[in-house]
């Protein structure tokens, strides 16, 4: 049976647990503030590409052309996490991707995080693997550095299309999977859209149109990649948010359990004590009579 003293070093070593999750909350919670911001900053932005595009366009209905026939390879890009403690995260976004991706020879499959890693890698032939960056200016050079291994990939041989597979935060459930196409753009659809402007004509431009409109994919192709990151980072953190709200209830609950056997352990112990000192006292009294 446990003394007084192993209670004690198990109700203390709750208590750090206890604080090592309420830190782990809060930088979740504050990751998530800051991520999704970045997201919904990055969604503005491509609503500007996308007029900008959309002008384009509509003066040049030549530029619509279609490259979803290309033959070619797929380039798969996966983001996952480079850290445990997230819950279902990193399990769900690899089911997601093992189920949707059939990979061919030559297709290149890039993943990020190396929770993932270990995962997948019996499914899938991983192309490159690279880290998860943690802050906002961290993806701007990851992205960058992505659309660069892009584009050596382009040169190599034809790309049919770039795919994307990523968890994005949701309403009712913490994150929902989700699969995006970065490569071709359909110009078609986006040509198409029905945009609303404060003028009653389309605005105009007045440089070069194919410098211009070179400038605005790549752009398109920078924020995309941008937001998909923000988003998988949100996801992330708020499924270790639920998961350290899950451990925080699940030490409190283990606390008063053994606040409460300690209360009875030393209550029990007094009530020996005190019945060893009234023993003592009646031995003492029947020796003096």
């Amino acid at each position: 049976m446990e003394d007084l003293q192993s209670i004690k070093k198990r109700i203390d070593s709750a208590d750090n647990l206890q604080t090592i999750v309420s830190t782990m909350k809060a930088h979740a919670s504050s990751s998530i503030t800051e991520f999704q911001n970045a997201a919904d900053s990055s969604m503005n932005y491509r609503e500007i590409l996308d007029k900008g595009i959309h002008i384009i366009l509509s003066k040049d209905k030549k530029l619509r052309t279609s490259q979803n026939d290309k033959e070619g390879s797929t380039i798969n890009i996966i983001f996952g996490s480079d850290h445990g403690l997230a819950g279902k995260f990193n399990e769900r976004i690899s089911s997601f991707a093992v189920e949707n991706i059939y990979q061919k020879e030559g297709d290149i499959i890039i993943i990020f995080g190396q929770q993932i890693l270990s995962r997948i890698k019996n499914d899938l032939n991983i192309s490159k693997s690279l880290t998860v960056p943690q802050t906002k200016e961290g993806i701007t050079s990851m992205v960058q550095r992505l659309l660069f291994e892009i584009d050596q990939y382009i040169e190599e041989k034809p790309i049919k299309e770039v795919m994307l597979y990523y968890c994005k935060p949701a309403k009712k459930s913490i994150f929902t999977e989700e699969k995006e196409k970065l490569f071709p753009i359909d110009l078609k659809k986006l040509g198409k859209r029905q945009i609303e402007w404060d003028s009653n004509t389309i605005p105009t431009y007045l440089i070069n149109k194919e410098r211009i409109f070179s400038d605005l994919i790549q752009q398109y192709y920078f924020i995309t990649l941008y937001r998909s990151f923000c988003y998988s980072l949100a996801s992330e953190n708020a499924s270790r948010l639920a998961s350290m709200q899950a451990a925080e209830k699940n030490i409190d609950e283990r606390l008063d359990e053994l606040n409460e056997e300690y209360r009875r352990k030393r209550q029990n112990e007094i009530t020996e004590e005190i019945n060893d000192v009234i023993s003592g006292f009646k031995s003492i009294k029947k020796s003096k009579l």
